[in-house]
């Protein structure tokens, strides 16, 4: 089945979902899942289905359902509305590696990979149904304070996955010279440091991996225009020194690298 068609049986389903707990409890509803920003994410996820379409990319169904998790309880838990979208977060994911990392969809032999900072685990949902394994990490503290690390935890026990504590900010990682085929990090690389320290980040990824690095770049904070122009700077760097592969990633247009040894 094509992926728009399962994007849209998604769609109606995650909808009937949402109706429902509305009806339920409408306050909750109001603050916390209001129609107009449920249609923005699931037009995403629309999207990203055509893309993938018009790619040829053929897109597992299992990753085409929702999470077995009330809707309301996906609220309690503090999950933020774009993430409570299982196909969202598998096919943001599934379009970025299919720009940088297409042999991984292709019925390689199976990849062992690490993703530092997992979110809701979108690599490792999508990648670990092509027989992949995927080690996932984040700021992710069970004994702690952490609201943004906490929000995940359904996530992570409806995937059976046990997210490793990882500080980005704490070099060098505690990771094992080449312990893995490839290291991912995306969309966090500017929560571990400022643009200059992207440089010995970058050093320190490829000394973990045996292969491959894979990076998603958000804008460097604070968005200045010297900050804009340090980052033009380090892709421009990445792909002269490091022969980086340089792309958008297809949800957010952001930069996209591949970074092979």
């Amino acid at each position: 089945m094509k992926a728009i068609s399962l994007a849209r049986n998604y769609i109606r389903l995650e909808t009937s979902l949402y109706r429902e707990a509305a009806e339920k409890s409408p306050r909750v509803a109001k603050r916390r899942f209001p129609t107009g920003r449920q249609r923005i994410w699931l037009r995403r996820t629309a999207r990203l289905s055509k893309w993938l379409d018009q790619n040829g990319v053929e897109v597992p169904a299992k990753i085409m359902s929702p999470y077995e998790l009330d809707v309301l309880e996906r609220c309690r838990a503090r999950i933020p509305l774009k993430y409570q979208y299982r196909a969202l977060n598998a096919l943001r994911e599934m379009a970025r590696t299919h720009v940088l990392f297409p042999e991984l969809l292709a019925g390689d032999e199976p990849a062992e990979i690490i993703d530092l900072s997992a979110g809701g685990c979108g690599n490792a949902d999508v990648l670990g149904q092509y027989g992949h394994k995927v080690e996932v990490c984040d700021y992710h503290d069970a004994n702690a304070i952490n609201p943004v690390g906490h929000s995940y935890t359904e996530i992570h026990k409806f995937l059976g996955l046990e997210c490793r504590f990882f500080d980005g900010r704490d070099l060098p990682y505690a990771f094992p010279d080449e312990s893995h085929d490839i290291v991912l990090v995306y969309q966090a690389i500017d929560a571990y440091g400022p643009v200059a320290l992207w440089y010995d980040i970058v050093d320190e990824l490829l000394r973990i991996a045996r292969r491959s690095v894979g990076l998603v770049l958000n804008p460097a904070v604070p968005r200045t225009t010297e900050n804009e122009a340090l980052m033009a700077a380090f892709i421009q760097d990445m792909r002269r020194d490091r022969n980086a592969f340089v792309s958008t990633c297809p949800e957010t247009s952001l930069p996209a690298l591949r970074i092979d040894k």
